[in-house]
């Protein structure tokens, strides 16, 4: 050992070690770059590795050799230098197999590196048992092993170091430590010999003699790597369980997840997590035989690599199905990133499960584009269906219909029953159209009581029309809610299309419009849309925008037409309303009252017409009373009693001299509810009339239940009493009816002297009509009971 450190350490041969470092070092960066070359074939890097190893061993040992022993300058003894160089680029394609192998452990790279550090050093000594031959060579045995225990260490460090996935720099590294274990072995091998006259006690004991250095060398080497391999044996044994454990602690915590985890390296998949296995049914060796393409049912299955596919995504998540065993196939997002693993890089897959956000997505969706009462599509989906059956029919030349469907009566099913009544006959309505449609057929609900259907293809309008017919008649057969037999109608617009709309928005509305109109004829009818009723529409439209405008800005009037006892004394007036337009001139009643029902507009234009009736009323004499209407939507309001007396206490008019005038077209929706509010309104003191009597159904039982205070007989009865003796008869009935139940007796719309001689005759209580008086302003009115006043005076 003394002799070794004493070589290493001389003064004299310092430049030497240096230039055999600095020789050492390039010669490393070249073995290292062949072995490096992964584009090269495995018998190429060996090769290379191989030549610049047995070249870096020869010149540098020859470099020390020399440098030692300068009287020995340029002998190469052969063939002793052929073979060493042989032997050193042997043992060097050895070390570099035992590197490249496909499982590299720490016992693989410390044999590779004693198969190189014991090849150098055997070579080292070859060369110089040949040059002092025939005499023997001494040497440190105790030198020859550490030399070859550091040489073979420093060599195992170095492969261990180049094929390390988790080193910053493993190709400079490892040529450090290459460039050591070139220049370790030539110079621990050379600084082994003793000295010269070592050689000569060798010599002279025979026993010493007997043992080749050669042979003690190879011994030496093979108890030095024996040695370090046992060491190596026990790293990998405590590296093996350490890695067994992180390993086993990796997969508890992969298997934890709630997502699939996939290993793969060049597209085969390398590893998986046990929720990836539930999800594809597979067990693991049965995955690892699978590429990773394999495991779904997607457009990027086409690609070579489906992970690169996934990795050109980013950071984005990519929507695939996966397919498991049974060919099931799952909705899953996928993300994929490059991650080190072992034996070098590798790329990790997550996979996620979506089917149950697939399902919630899927369902979203569902509600967006159905109604949830009915199940039927709503607005938005009809819209796309109908986009693509117009669009078919312009490409086909031919036509489709849409019917637009409006429940007539169903408002009163709903305020009668109950909301859950009215959602219940929905269903039920629902049911009844799709029995009548065909397989093409389309039915959506657009909310309320509103239903479309598209005939994805008819040969003419009359197909149309008698799918309409259908539909009305399909309604004819009572519903039973909670109870009780329930009758609606249906009203049904038809257009064509393309001929109606070019676009599913114009379409609808023409079917709308017809819809309209089927409406205005009666009820329970179908229409078909023709040309100009949208101009009808948008007249209406705007009229009813001009009713709004004119109800805030308080441009409608009233106006009141006189009634008369038979003595011909005035005893009160009807409150009529009046709209003066700026523009359209003085609109009628007739116009714009049924705008005003529909629109909901009766309620705010009655409200107006009670307070402002009731304040004009409240200045005239204390005998004359008033008279005003009230619609079927105001009847039905819940809070029209505390309406009427609020209106009475503001105006200070007393009750008694107010009379409310209703229908018995109101009377018929809801028969209790009519009873109580009419005996809760003489409760108050307000006097109630039964108007247009006798264009009912039931005006007997009307008369027989209700607490009526009068009866006003209809106007179109009147008209004909005087040639007419089926009128006549009708009205002198309900005259002695009603005095016979002590009610008073009106008759509207007297226009001929005769008619009026022929009702005082027979004790008709008051007429009203144009012969008469016509509806006045209230400056009018005020004048005519002022003269009223002047005569009862004069007389």
């Amino acid at each position: 050992m003394e002799r070794l450190f004493t070589f290493l350490l001389s003064e004299q041969h310092f430049g030497s070690h240096i230039t055999v470092l600095g020789l050492a070092f390039c010669f490393a960066i070249l073995a290292i770059q062949a072995l490096s070359q992964k584009s090269w074939a495995p018998w190429k890097r060996i090769g290379g590795f191989a030549v610049v190893v047995a070249l870096a061993e020869l010149i540098t040992f020859f470099d020390t050799f020399w440098s030692t022993y300068p009287n020995l300058l340029w002998n190469f003894p052969q063939p002793a230098t052929e073979i060493a160089g042989l032997m050193t680029l042997t043992t060097a394609a050895g070390a570099a197999y035992l590197y490249l192998r496909p499982r590299r452990s720490i016992k693989t790279v410390i044999m590779a590196g004693g198969v190189l550090a014991f090849g150098m050093a055997f070579s080292a000594f070859y060369i110089l048992v040949a040059t002092v031959s025939p005499a023997t060579l001494a040497y440190d045995l105790s030198a020859v092993l550490i030399t070859l225990i550091l040489g073979t260490t420093l060599c195992a460090f170095s492969f261990w170091e180049l094929g390390s996935s988790l080193a910053t720099r493993p190709r400079l590294t490892a040529c450090m430590l290459l460039a050591l274990t070139l220049s370790v072995l030539p110079l621990g091998s050379m600084g082994s010999i003793l000295p010269f006259d070592r050689w000569l006690a060798v010599m002279q004991t025979p026993d010493s003699a007997l043992f080749s250095p050669l042979s003690v060398m190879s011994l030496s080497g093979v108890v030095a790597i024996f040695f370090v391999l046992c060491i190596a044996s026990l790293l990998d044994v405590r590296v093996a369980i350490a890695q067994q454990q992180e390993s086993d602690r990796v997969r508890h915590l992969a298997d934890g997840t709630f997502e699939g985890i996939l290993i793969s390296r060049e597209g085969r998949v390398v590893d998986a997590n046990q929720r990836i296995l539930d999800m594809t049914g597979l067990d693991l060796h049965a995955i690892k035989l699978l590429k990773v393409a394999d495991l779904f049912a997607s457009h990027l299955v086409g690609h070579q690599d489906i992970v690169a596919a996934l990795a050109s995504r980013g950071e984005s998540p990519t929507q695939l199905e996966l397919t498991g065993a049974t060919g099931r196939r799952v909705p899953v997002e996928v993300l994929s990133r490059e991650v080190p693993y072992v034996e070098g890089q590798a790329t990790v897959v997550a996979i996620r499960d979506i089917t149950e956000r697939k399902a919630a997505e899927d369902y979203i969706r569902y509600l967006a584009m159905h109604d949830t009462l009915t199940s039927l599509p709503n607005r938005r989906g009809l819209e796309s269906v109908l986009g693509q059956v117009i669009e078919h029919a312009r490409r086909n030349e031919t036509q489709a219909a849409v019917l637009g469907l409006d429940l007539d009566g169903f408002k009163a099913v709903n305020d009668s029953l109950g909301h859950h009544a009215g959602d219940m006959l929905l269903k039920e309505v629902a049911v009844r159209f799709q029995a009548q449609l065909r397989d093409i057929d389309y039915i959506a609900r657009l909310g309320g009581d509103e239903f479309i259907i598209v005939m994805r293809s008819v040969a003419r309008v009359d197909d149309a029309m008698q799918l309409a017919k259908r539909l009305i008649s399909c309604l004819w057969q009572p519903f039973i809610l909670a109870g009780h037999d329930v009758y609606v109608g249906v009203s049904i617009g038809v257009a064509l299309c393309p001929r109606d709309g070019e676009t599913a928005q114009m379409v609808l509305k023409s079917a709308d419009i017809a819809m309209y109109q089927a409406k205005l004829q009666g009820k329970g009818q179908v229409c078909e849309f023709q040309s100009g009723m949208d101009t009808a529409v948008r007249e209406r439209h705007d009229l009813e925008l001009d009713l709004r405008a004119a109800l805030g800005r308080q441009e409608l009037q009233v106006y009141y037409q006189p009634l008369f006892d038979i003595g011909g004394e005035i005893t009160g007036f009807e409150a009529l309303a009046r709209w003066p337009h700026p523009e359209r001139g003085m609109i009628p009643p007739s116009r714009f009252i049924p705008l005003a029902e529909e629109t909901g507009l009766i309620v705010p234009l009655g409200e107006w017409v009670l307070r402002t009736a009731c304040s004009v009323a409240a200045g005239w004499a204390a005998d004359v009373s008033i008279a005003v209407n009230l619609s079927p939507t105001q009847f039905q309001r819940v809070d029209l009693i505390d309406v009427v007396r609020q209106v009475l206490l503001d105006t200070g008019l007393s009750p008694t001299r107010l009379e409310l005038e209703v229908t018995e077209s109101l009377l018929m929706e809801d028969v209790p509810k009519a009873l109580a509010l009419v005996k809760d309104l003489r409760a108050l003191g307000v006097r109630v009339a039964l108007d247009d009597f006798g264009t009912g159904y039931s005006s007997l039982a009307y008369l027989h239940n209700f607490p009526f205070d009068k009866v006003k007989v209809d106007r179109s009865f009147i008209n004909k009493i005087t040639n007419d003796p089926n009128a006549w008869t009708i009205v002198e009935s309900v005259i002695v009816m009603s005095h016979k139940l002590k009610l008073r007796v009106t008759a509207e719309g007297i226009e001929t002297g005769a008619q009026l001689s022929l009702l005082k005759d027979h004790g008709c209580d008051e007429m009203q009509g144009f012969l008469l008086g016509r509806p006045m302003p209230e400056a009018q009115v005020a004048l005519m009971i002022e003269s009223m006043a002047c005569c009862h005076q004069a007389g």
